[in-house]
């Protein structure tokens, strides 16, 4: 049994955001076939709550780019010497540095990636051991590599790899689909390569930080599981009388677009990494709108 590390107290607290959005586990009828997960944003009446959803995301800029340990260092140098600023300052200037890492250019990706990070922490239990926004200067990897990478713990002494791949498309959900397919395969081809960069991380937590470079020098071997988040438009807001419908409307909606997926969008995948795959489908009416919002929320122009 390997060292047991407690990852629970690791992960970021995730439910303010995640109480923005409705879920459920459903069988999409994708491979493989069990319970996968469909979300929407939450109603309240019949009030989508759009800004709630933005804002709660945004705030998790800060966690998403820096580990808890660069966080400290960062605060630690903006609060002592002879430039020292109060400390509410150094938490907007902390946020601001974070801000400066998302792109226009790839604002899709870039907020895929972040719903990513908060959905693998909250369903999954998985600790983030990637922090990709820290490498957007290495084009090479940004392009090829995992959108996330996170380490769960199942039992003791038991861990299980997460590798994860976002796309949100303000087109059709099919090409999302094939597309997202098409990279977690990638991923998982690739991800031992990424890892080797973050190797030495000095900011991942030590235990966990050792268990990784276990993994990387082939000393242990850990099972792998493959996250796929697809974020699509609906189109416009449809009329609903109240907020049960309005989530039965986008629950349905994905459900629909999954029966549209066919075996030969599977061929290029081993059979034997199907087992593996796990879900999160989440529909959007007037997607180009809400990312406009995003990429608002962040100080970036639309």
């Amino acid at each position: 049994m390997l060292v047991d590390i407690d990852i629970i107290p690791l992960l970021s607290k995730t439910e303010a955001f995640l109480n923005t959005m409705y879920y459920v586990e459903i069988d999409l009828s994708l491979k493989p076939q069990k319970q996968h997960i469909a979300t929407c944003i939450k109603y309240s009446g019949l009030i989508q709550l759009r800004g709630n959803f933005i804002r709660q995301l945004t705030n998790s800029v800060i966690k998403y780019v820096y580990s808890g340990a660069k966080q400290t260092q960062i605060l630690e140098e903006l609060t002592t010497g002879n430039d020292a600023v109060d400390e509410s300052d150094a938490i907007t200037e902390l946020y601001q540095q974070a801000c400066q890492y998302f792109r226009p250019s790839d604002i899709h990706g870039q907020f895929s990636e972040l719903l990513l990070f908060n959905f693998l922490q909250h369903h999954f239990k998985a600790l983030p051991v990637v922090r990709k926004m820290t490498i957007t200067t290495n084009p090479a990897v940004e392009r090829n590599g995992a959108d996330a990478i996170h380490l769960a713990k199942v039992n003791p002494g038991e861990y299980i790899v997460y590798l994860g791949e976002a796309k949100t498309y303000t087109s059709g959900f099919k090409k999302a689909f094939q597309s997202a397919l098409k990279s977690i395969i990638t991923a998982y081809n690739e991800h031992r390569k990424e890892l080797q960069l973050y190797n030495y991380s000095e900011f991942l937590e030590e235990p966990v930080r050792e268990l990784m470079k276990d993994y990387l020098k082939c000393k242990i071997d850990l099972p792998v599981k493959l996250v796929v988040i697809i974020s699509y438009c609906t189109g416009n807001t449809p009329n609903k009388t109240n907020a049960e419908d309005f989530h039965k409307h986008y629950i349905e909606d994905a459900v629909k677009e999954c029966q549209k997926i066919v075996d030969a969008d599977y061929a290029n995948i081993n059979e034997g990494l199907l087992p593996q795959l796990h879900y999160i489908i989440f529909p959007v009416d007037e997607l180009a709108k809400l990312l406009d919002d995003f990429k608002l929320k962040l100080g970036i122009k639309p």
